[in-house]
């Protein structure tokens, strides 16, 4: 993991994640949303639904490899303590500009909960881009590698664009504006600041037994959690010791999830 990668965006994309038509007939990015919510609620909760919970979970636990945040987030957040709350807060901020997007008196208290949040952290700018960056670039991995119904072009920009909103809100300098120079940004990124750290694989051990309890029901978690591990990026689940998937039942959870 401590090998540069090429600088290329082509070698920096994961196989598949190049924008792609999709398997039949897509329906309008456009789509009418429900009354009062925003356009992009309707590729939050629409067919596309598993790829970007699954993706936004496994973003989460992702983050926990980052070695030099992750003693600020134990230290700044009680993740550790909290961890379940502190992720519950985190998806109604998210469901919340998902819903009513970032112009709405609704998005602008949400944006202003989130910068409260990370108000003393001493995170830099190139931090902030790479967490940004894995609400949708994590999404965008599941999707090319395990959804039957791979985002169209125009959904990815929708969803790029959804974020790159979120960055300016939140003040995050120097945002790259095409899904290419994200992709590079985050091989770079990981190439030198992803490693093992207990404090890492704890909270990434909590944050899997805790995230699923958040819209999974109770009886569908444990195979839930099974389905992260069997979809996880091999490398990051090696990064923080996680076990595999076990063998069966990620196949099977991997064929159902399509």
């Amino acid at each position: 993991m401590n090998a540069r990668p090429d600088p290329s965006a082509e070698a920096a994309r994961p196989a598949g994640a190049s924008p792609a038509p999709d398997r039949g007939p897509p329906p309008a990015v456009t789509a009418a949303a429900p009354s009062g919510l925003s356009p992009v609620h309707a590729l939050y909760y629409g067919r596309h639904r598993m790829s970007l919970r699954a993706g936004t979970y496994l973003a989460l636990i992702r983050m926990m490899g980052v070695s030099h945040l992750v003693p600020l987030l134990y230290g700044h957040t009680q993740l550790a303590d909290q961890t379940r709350d502190r992720l519950a807060r985190t998806r109604q901020t998210l469901r919340t500009l998902i819903d009513h997007g970032l112009d709405t008196p609704e998005g602008q208290a949400a944006v202003q909960r989130l910068r409260r949040a990370h108000d003393g952290l001493p995170a830099a700018a190139a931090d902030y881009r790479y967490v940004l960056g894995e609400f949708f670039l994590e999404p965008l991995r599941w999707n090319a590698a395990h959804a039957r119904h791979r985002l169209s072009a125009a959904e990815q920009a929708l969803l790029l664009d959804f974020w790159l909103g979120v960055g300016r809100a939140m003040g995050v300098p120097d945002l790259p504006l095409d899904l290419d120079a994200w992709w590079a940004a985050r091989s770079d990124y990981e190439a030198h600041h992803l490693g093992h750290t207990p404090q890492g694989e704890h909270l990434a051990r909590l944050c899997l037994r805790d995230v699923v309890t958040l819209t999974v029901p109770w009886g569908l978690q444990g195979a839930f959690r099974q389905l992260m591990l069997a979809t996880m990026d091999p490398p990051v689940r090696r990064t923080l010791a996680l076990p595999p998937a076990r063998p069966l039942a990620g196949a099977v959870l991997r064929w159902l999830a399509r």
